[in-house]
């Protein structure tokens, strides 16, 4: 499943706006920005967040509050949805297995009705239902004997208006007029709201299901139809029995859908979208074709499903979901026009290698409980991740990744941060485990770390060994370190466990020697890396190092296991990497001598090992541990030098430091040396596009230019409006690639009538791509006036119904130069902008909000006003938030004192 982080890593924010979380457009650092406070302080003690220790699966003994004495295996079930009243009508015969004698079957259920309910049928003495307690009660007259029965019974439901259960989506046509589309969001556990059933991850049950819609709309569901009965204008179709698996995995989704398709390998694909936009489905098809032919032969274990629909959900939910056979994406991420960008083909090639991946794992191999859901979601992104890279090296895509670990050691150097594998008590909290920097992106990180040091072959066979062994059943952790460890001959758990059972990172600290011969020698300690001050428990890894001497040598494999180890590093006056490739989620600390030498070898080295030195010391510096000159001299070091993660990671630090000065005496005087150090890399790519140039010279450009923009700079803000000028005349002047910074940087310095040309862009814009990227652009203006109309719009019915989720991002562009009239237009509205993002609501508004709405009123009132409006259990979630919101505040004060001093009160940048 993709969560709210899908859009933000694909939509990075202008230079000029601030990181978000899952609010807004971020900036390209991705989820969160960076959190370090350079402020040291005194630490309290504590222990890290610890989770239960793994064992393997056992139905017997795996977490839940169903009962197992009585278990489903196999249901039956039939639909009629009433659309005009939001209700349904459903049937359903499930048989079961009474593995011991009972008096009663409970299973989940919410807003739903039970009637006739039968056994072996024979009407049974009581049914009490508790939408409370999402829980229905059947008594019966005697115990069940141990063997198989069947239950039977009526039921009504409701149909939902927002992604939760079975839901009505309503949407513009491509042509105009109105339309609607039935579709299912079930993850975590909503499929108790469509049908009543055992709704846990570990009661695995095969499904049929029967449904009964307008016979001029098409119908999907997991596998293929088995038949179809028209009556008048109304169609009853059934599908084919579905393989065994969890309820939360059954999908259906009904409308005015049309189709593009292809058969390879025995396997029929399909990309189903509203009626008028199937053409928009080829590159998803042939995308759909390749991954899972490469995922055939990684996993070891074949697709086993005759089909694989990938369904174009107009909104609806703000990702996608991995439903086995019949995979749901908001349209956004799956469909590409004439308009679409560069970025745009990469997001929909991202998604959709992560929801295939989840066919083997999820889908195939499903977690035993909501405790190991990053068996999930990790093991997707890291899959997907390889997947990108394999096909699309010129996408240099795992040197992009870098940004989503580095948001998650930014949200893992917290004292609240949590494991990986977070205990979740009961499955209504699963939905709170659904942390994107933690569950998917420290959890590729993690996976990742140890794929190198155990090698990818050896990896690889472990994961052929782990689906073989537990394919249409459940796993833990411990069933995949078990693999892991018949591939490779090592206790892989033995290392593997400090990384996902216990909150945080190490902060690895090198100290050399050099004998009189230059050879140096390096002694290692660690010690958990935190945003402020020391952590004094004894928190320890065994860390897989990557160690590289000089600038070309190959990287060397290490495991750091004790204090004060030592190993060999080659010469004293060679570089050093301790994180060669930028493989590892751990800090460096470096002593002077070595900083100095790898400060004087920057230049050369490797782009990987240049983004693990910039991304350590910007953390480093931001903690207090290293001064910020330390950090910006490798800057000056880039010149213009193309390493396009290396150039986001700077700008984004550039740009956070130029934020916190604005307002202060010596913003200006930065904003000139942040222009300074990337104008040539400006200059080596240019505003124009070249027929030979890669993606990433593409986004680098994007980048650079932007930054610029939003600093100030007189040129760039000229040449933005004349472009601008030539694009109002001919749309086709401006490349899609190119419009997003070159209408933010013409918007941010907008008058009013320059406002009104760019909402009249917006609300002309031919399709949901420009929709998103014109109104985005419009919500940069820094005017007072004009940003309350922006703000306006973003509520207003200009934007339709099917990209309602987006308001919710647009009010985060507007808080980058009113955080004040943001918050506002948030609080004012909270509730609209946060149903499109159901379940997540009560995640985004507990964990990311604070972190949007910093400085936009005293923490004290932002923490209480949050408090008054989520739930109890979100509170450690809030805890974090917080944290980094007042880690915000402290970190303005520090940051402005060391920019300036490394200014000297702005004569260094004047001179």
């Amino acid at each position: 499943m993709h969560t709210l982080h899908t859009l933000h890593r694909a939509h990075s924010a202008a230079p000029g706006s601030r990181s978000a979380g899952p609010i807004g457009r971020l900036r390209p650092t991705g989820l969160i920005p960076s959190l370090m406070r350079a402020l040291p302080i005194l630490v309290l003690t504590v222990l890290p967040s610890l989770a239960e220790a793994a064992t393997p699966f056992s139905f017997d003994t795996a977490p839940g509050r169903l009962p197992k004495d009585v278990v489903p295996l196999d249901y039956q079930i039939k639909v009629i949805p009433n659309l005009a009243k939001l209700t349904l009508a459903g049937k359903e015969e499930i048989s079961l297995d009474v593995r011991s004698a009972s008096a009663t079957i409970q299973f989940n259920s919410l807003n739903e009705t039970l009637s006739d309910v039968r056994v072996d049928g024979k009407p049974v003495a009581g049914v009490a239902s508790d939408n409370d307690k999402q829980l229905t009660t059947v008594t019966l007259s005697k115990p069940l004997t141990v063997g198989r029965h069947a239950l039977t019974f009526s039921y009504t439901g409701k149909i939902e208006n927002s992604p939760v259960g079975l839901f009505l989506q309503p949407y513009v046509k491509p042509g105009g007029g109105k339309g609607q589309l039935l579709s299912t969001q079930f993850e975590a556990t909503d499929a108790r709201r469509m049908f009543p059933c055992w709704d846990e991850p570990s009661f695995r049950a095969t499904f049929q299901l029967s449904v009964t819609v307008p016979a001029a709309w098409n119908t999907l569901s997991n596998t293929q139809i088995a038949r179809r009965t028209v009556q008048g204008k109304l169609a009853t179709t059934t599908f084919k029995r579905t393989p065994r698996m969890p309820s939360y995995l059954v999908e259906f989704s009904a409308g005015e859908l049309g189709h593009v398709e292809a058969t390879k390998d025995g396997v029929v694909f399909g990309v189903w979208t509203v009626r008028g936009q199937e053409t928009q489905g080829a590159t998803a098809l042939a995308n759909a074709q390749q991954i899972l032919a490469d995922y055939n032969d990684y996993f070891g274990v074949p697709y086993p499903l005759p089909k694989l629909d990938s369904i174009a959900v107009p909104g609806g939910f703000s990702g996608a979901m991995e439903n086995w056979g019949a995979i749901t994406y908001n349209d956004q991420t799956l469909l590409l026009s004439s308009t679409s960008t560069a970025a745009d083909r990469q997001l929909v090639y991202g998604i959709q290698a992560h929801e295939m991946a989840h066919q083997w794992n999820g889908d195939l191999v499903t977690m035993g409980w909501w405790d190991d859901l990053w068996l999930n979601e990790s093991f997707a992104s890291w899959r997907a991740a390889k997947e990108v890279d394999q096909r699309n090296p010129s996408w240099h895509w795992w040197d992009n990744e870098d940004r989503s670990k580095e948001s998650a050691m930014s949200a893992d150097a917290r004292i609240n941060s949590h494991a990986i594998e977070q205990h979740v008590t009961d499955e209504l909290q699963a939905t709170n485990a659904f942390d994107p920097q933690i569950t998917y992106n420290k959890g590729q990180a993690v996976l990742r770390m140890l794929e190198a040091y155990l090698g990818d072959d050896t990896f690889r066979d472990g994961i052929r060994l782990f689906m073989k062994t537990h394919a249409f059943g459940n796993a833990t952790a411990a069933d995949l370190w078990d693999a892991l460890s018949k591939a490779s001959g090592q206790d892989v758990a033995k290392i593997a466990a400090a990384w996902t059972e216990q909150a945080g990172f190490p902060l690895v600290s090198a100290s050399a020697q050099c004998d009189a011969s230059g050879k140096r020698t390096v002694t290692l300690s660690q010690g958990r890396f935190l945003l402020q001050g020391k952590d004094t428990t004894a928190v320890h890894w065994g860390v897989p190092l990557q160690v590289r001497s000089g600038s070309s040598a190959a990287p060397k494999p290490a495991l750091l296991v004790s204090e004060g180890q030592t190993l060999s590093a080659g010469q004293c006056d060679e570089a050093l990497s301790l994180n060669a490739g930028a493989l590892g989620f751990y800090r460096v600390e470096y002593d002077d001598a070595t900083l100095k030498a790898n400060t004087r070898a920057f230049a050369s080295l490797k782009a990987s090992d240049q983004i693990a030195l910039l991304d350590d010391q910007w953390a480093l510096a931001q903690s207090g541990a290293q001064p910020l000159p330390a950090y910006l001299t490798l800057v000056t070091a880039m010149g213009s030098n193309r390493n396009e993660r290396a150039w986001e990671q700077i700008v984004s630090a550039l740009a956070q430091i130029e934020q916190y000065e604005r307002g202060t005496p010596g913003h200006d005087a930065f904003a000139r040396y942040a222009v300074t150090q990337v104008r040539p890399v400006a200059e080596a790519v240019g505003w124009d596009a070249r027929p030979d140039e890669t993606p990433g010279t593409v986004r680098l450009r994007r980048r650079v230019l932007d930054a610029m923009g939003a600093w100030g700079d007189p040129a760039v803000i000229a040449e933005a409006r004349k472009r601008f000028q030539g694009f109002l005349a001919k749309r086709s002047s401006v490349a899609p690639d190119d419009q997003e910074h070159l209408l933010a940087i013409v918007a941010r310095e907008a008058d009013a009538a320059t406002f009104e040309q760019l909402h009249s862009l917006a609300k002309t814009a031919q399709n949901e791509n420009e929709l998103r990227r014109f109104y985005g652009a419009l919500m940069q203006v820094r005017d007072p006036q004009l940003a309350a109309d922006a703000a306006r719009i973003a509520l207003s019915d200009e934007i339709p119904v099917q990209a309602a989720a987006l308001r919710l991002q647009l009010v985060g562009e507007i808080e980058s130069a009113q955080p004040t009239l943001a918050w506002k237009t948030f609080t004012a509205n909270v509730d609209a902008l946060l149903q499109p993002h159901q379940p997540f609501g009560p995640l985004i508004l507990a964990q990311f909000s604070p972190e949007l709405f910093w400085d936009a009123l005293p923490p004290d009132e932002l923490e209480a006003w949050i408090k008054a409006r989520v739930p109890a259990e979100m509170s450690t979630s809030l805890a974090r938030g917080m944290e980094g919101a007042r880690f915000r505040l402290a970190q303005k004060t520090a940051l402005v004192k060391a920019a300036d001093e490394y200014l000297g009160g702005g004569k260094t940048a004047a001179r």
